[in-house]
Order: structure tokens, then C-alpha cells, then sequence
């Protein structure tokens, strides 16, 4: 057998390229391998939480430093949306907690989500200023048909000689997710058609491989259908990942469009997890010839934490004072939230909002209730996290068919409506106008012409027809703060029996 000399030896170590297995084949050379890592929706969450399964610590910016501390291949960290609102640290701070952590992180790109919007378009502009990295968002248009100036459409990015292209879209469903005021003046372009054109010009600006990251959804058949990243790589050719967000979906294996092979992933939400997609790419071609995804758990007993960013979240955490540590209450058992149908949690609060306005009944979607609150002691950090969101409680006189065609439109959300002071037989799945059966208020059947005083929060108020044409009146009162004076009126506090929603299974 032919031995190399140790010059021809270090040329075959050092030679990029992968031998074929027969003697006559050419040389392949060996695919550039780049990392994608990906979070979504981490709604606030730059601090750990403990596990409900096994009590270990789990997620936050600290551990996933620590994560990246430990790769040195070449790699892009890229986010898709809704950073902040859901924790005291990212609320109070309307994000600039969280843009720090993300600073430190070194992101290399964004994308805004809804809930970037939750304290209004000048806030979210202001928070952009504050972020190192660019912030994304092509389909975002002002008054003049121009797209807004405080984010960037797209980004071409070389890494290891490779052009990656990247651009970012919003879901174009804004008017259904915020306060009217809150986005005034703003359009939403349809994600497709805007894809096409940023694929283009991608394309044009030398991009070799193409990237969207999108606050847009995973179309599912437990939700309403909707134009989702499933649409976008079916409709748009040339895209190779879409790095998804917005429904919080938890994509353990990554969905790959038969069509054109474009790789969509998701990573959950709230911090728990974050996802490591591999593409592999011809050095001649510069294309994507394989792509793969993987979602790793952040175990901070496994993974540590990266000493400066835990100095950030620590930081962050000891701004907030004793105030959030205070116990309001004691649950005797756990208030879960329901995926799609009536929860504990969400009974209970129905019942204190309207006790809190003595109305007949009140009404609220569930998907505005982010948090459970386990057995024990109940702190006004766990209802910060069960109801983040800055709403106020309004009350309104309607009619009873107001009233029902109010409950109707609920009912078809993706997190189904919580009541109180009623029971209804529902049908979600049916068309809008059709979902209800029997209806009863105060134990006694709905009367479509009798006048009802009902309650329910300034976002529904303002975002269905059915409450605004109502003349709602606003209390001011902090839906949270509410919340607080019910658990400390009641000191310990249980789910509600269940029953209000019937379902007819239809």
C-alpha cells in the first residue's frame, strides 16, 4: 500500500472536497454548511421559567447565549416576532428589556410582530431605533403609499461566501389584531404579493439564497383558514426558509413544501426552545441542495447561562422591585387556559369583570389570556403574566340580538370566548351567524329584544362591530388591576364549575 508523504498527506486534509467512492469519478467538492438559529414569539420572556413537568429550570436569553457560546461554525440568528409584550420586564418597559437582551444576543435580523404595535406605531418605531440589528417588515405601507421608513423590507448578508437574502412580513390581518388607533394611517400589503416582489429584488441584488422570516402563522386544521407560511411557499417560488411565527406553533419536525422544497419552521414560543435549521450549499452554484430543522430544549441545568446576559435579565428583574412579588391570593387548584374551548382560568375572570361593573354579562376572546396560574400562591406577577396586556374593562347597554351576534363572533376566534352571567350551546367550525344555540343570561333564555348591561375589555370594544356600535364607555380600570381587587376580595380563589359552553359538536 502506498504511503503519502507528509506534505501530500496535509494536502488531502487541507483539499475541500469529497472524494468519489469509484477511481474515474471527479472530485465533488464538499457543501457549505450555514446555521440558521430561530426564535418567535417570546412575548417578554428573557428570563427562565420553571418547567411544569419536572420543576427544572428552562428558556431565556441566558441559556441561549450560552448555546451559541458553543457553536463556532458559521451561522445567521434570525427572529420572527412578537418580542416583548406578555411579561412585566418587556411590558413596563414597552420592549427596551428585551431589545437590550437581543442587542447582547446578536441577532442578525428581526421581525415585528402585532403585539410590537400593542402600545401604538410610534412606540414600536421608537423601540426599532433601539435595536442593533435590522428590523424587518416589507409590507408595511404609511398613509402615502410608501413603505413605512422605521423598518427595512429585506437584507442581503454574505456568510462563508454565500449571499443570503432576507426579508421579513407582518400578517396582513392587522385590522382584526389591534386597536384601530393603535395602527392608524398604516396598510398591510398581502404577504404573497409582497413576497414576489421581494424575492425579485432579491434576486437582482445577487442574493444566492433566500430567506423570509414571517410574523404570518402555520395553517392548521384546528384554526380558521387563513393565507399562512404554508400559502407563502406554495405561491412564491424561490424561497428556501421561511423562519415562521405568530400562532406558536411548536414545528418539531420542519413542513417542506412539495413543490418547490422551500423549509418552514417554527419554534413554539416563550423562550422555551429555540430552533437550529442546517442548509447545505453548493460551493459552485451557491443553491441550497439539503435543509433540515431541529428545536432544542433551553435547559439552563444542561446548557448554563451566559454570565453577561444573565447580568442583563438579573438586572432587569431586580428594576421591577418587591412590587410583583407581592401574593394577592391563594389558588386552591390550578386556573388553566384552554386551548379552544371554556377554561377555568377563563371563567374566573369572566365572573370578576362583571361583578367588577355589576353587569348582566361579559364577554372576552381567550387568546387575550397568556399565562395560567398554578395552585399556591398567587403574586401580582402571575396576573401581570395571565393578562400583560394594557386593556381596560368597558361596559355597554345592547340588545339581546346585539348581544348574541357579539357572542357569535367570539365563538369563531381561535382561542373561543370566555363569559360570564351566560351559558350557550356553540358550533365554532360553522359559518359566522350560525355557531349558537340555546343562549341564556342570568339563567334565563336571551331575549333578542330585551336591553342587557354587559361588560367586556376596550380591545373587543373596539375591534367588533357589535360592541362599538354599543356606545361602549370606558372605565379606565386596568383589566389586571381588576383582577388584583377580585383575588384580594376573595383570598383564595378556584376554577368556576364548568358548563358555560356546550358544545354541539358540529
Amino acid at each position: 500500500m502506498r504511503r503519502l508523504g507528509l506534505p501530500a498527506l496535509a494536502l488531502a486534509l487541507a483539499c475541500p472536497f469529497v472524494r468519489a467512492q469509484d477511481q474515474g469519478a471527479a472530485a465533488v467538492p464538499a457543501p457549505i454548511v450555514v446555521r440558521v438559529y430561530h426564535t418567535n414569539d417570546v412575548h417578554g420572556w428573557i428570563m427562565p421559567q420553571t418547567d411544569k413537568r419536572n420543576g427544572r429550570p428552562i428558556g431565556g436569553a441566558a441559556a441561549m447565549k450560552s448555546l451559541l457560546n458553543r457553536d463556532s461554525n458559521p451561522r445567521l440568528v434570525l427572529d420572527a416576532g412578537d418580542w416583548w409584550q406578555g411579561t412585566p420586564e418587556g411590558s413596563t418597559t414597552h420592549g427596551e428589556a428585551v431589545a437590550e437582551a437581543f442587542n447582547a444576543m446578536g441577532y442578525d435580523a428581526v421581525e415585528m410582530g402585532n403585539h410590537e404595535f400593542d402600545a401604538g406605531w410610534s412606540s414600536a418605531a421608537a423601540l426599532n431605533a433601539k435595536m442593533a440589528m435590522p428590523v424587518l417588515a416589507a409590507n408595511i405601507y404609511d398613509s402615502s403609499g410608501k413603505h413605512v421608513s422605521w423598518t427595512r423590507q429585506r437584507i442581503v448578508k454574505e456568510v462563508s461566501g454565500v449571499k443570503f437574502g432576507i426579508f421579513g412580513l407582518i400578517t396582513s390581518h392587522m385590522d382584526r389584531l389591534e386597536v384601530p388607533g393603535k395602527i392608524a394611517g398604516l396598510t398591510f400589503r398581502r404577504e404573497t404579493d409582497e413576497a414576489r416582489d421581494q424575492v425579485a429584488a432579491l434576486r437582482k441584488e445577487g442574493a444566492d439564497v433566500i430567506i423570509a422570516v414571517t410574523h404570518v402563522g402555520f395553517e392548521a386544521p384546528d384554526k380558521p383558514p387563513f393565507e399562512g407560511d404554508q400559502t407563502l411557499a406554495r405561491e412564491v417560488e424561490g424561497i428556501d426558509l421561511i423562519v415562521g411565527g405568530h400562532t406558536h406553533t411548536t414545528l418539531s419536525r420542519a413542513w417542506r413544501d412539495p413543490a418547490h422544497g422551500t423549509l418552514i419552521v417554527q419554534a413554539g414560543s416563550y423562550f422555551f426552545k429555540v430552533g437550529r435549521a442546517t442548509l447545505k450549499i453548493d460551493p459552485a452554484t451557491r443553491r441550497v441542495t439539503a435543509s433540515s430543522d431541529e428545536l432544542l430544549d433551553l435547559w439552563v441545568d444542561r446548557l448554563g447561562q451566559d454570565p453577561a446576559m444573565k447580568a442583563i435579565v438579573d438586572r432587569r428583574e431586580k428594576d421591577l422591585g418587591e412590587a410583583f412579588r407581592l401574593v394577592v391570593a391563594t389558588a386552591t387548584r390550578d386556573l388553566d387556559r384552554a386551548g379552544a374551548g371554556e377554561s377555568g382560568l377563563g371563567s374566573w375572570m369572566a365572573d370578576c369583570f362583571k361583578a367588577t361593573e355589576d353587569a348582566d354579562a361579559f364577554i372576552m376572546n381567550g387568546g387575550g389570556i397568556r399565562a395560567d396560574i398554578p395552585a399556591g400562591p398567587v403574586t401580582l406577577r402571575r396576573l401581570f403574566e395571565a393578562m400583560p396586556f394594557d386593556d381596560t374593562v368597558v361596559t355597554l347597554r345592547m340588545s339581546g340580538a346585539k348581544l348574541r351576534a357579539a357572542l357569535d363572533h367570539v365563538v369563531g376566534s381561535p382561542k373561543i370566548a370566555q363569559i360570564g352571567g351566560m351559558t350557550a350551546e356553540i358550533s365554532p367550525l360553522k359559518p359566522r351567524g350560525s355557531r349558537l344555540g340555546r343562549v341564556t343570561v342570568g339563567g334565563a333564555p336571551l331575549d333578542d329584544a330585551k336591553t342587557y348591561s354587559v361588560a367586556t375589555l376596550d380591545f373587543l370594544a373596539g375591534s367588533y362591530e357589535e360592541f362599538s356600535s354599543a356606545s361602549p364607555r370606558d372605565t379606565g380600570l386596568l383589566a389586571r388591576d381588576a383582577l388584583r381587587a377580585c383575588a384580594e376580595k376573595q383570598k383564595t380563589i378556584a376554577p368556576p364549575p364548568a358548563g358555560r359552553l356546550i358544545s354541539l359538536g358540529e
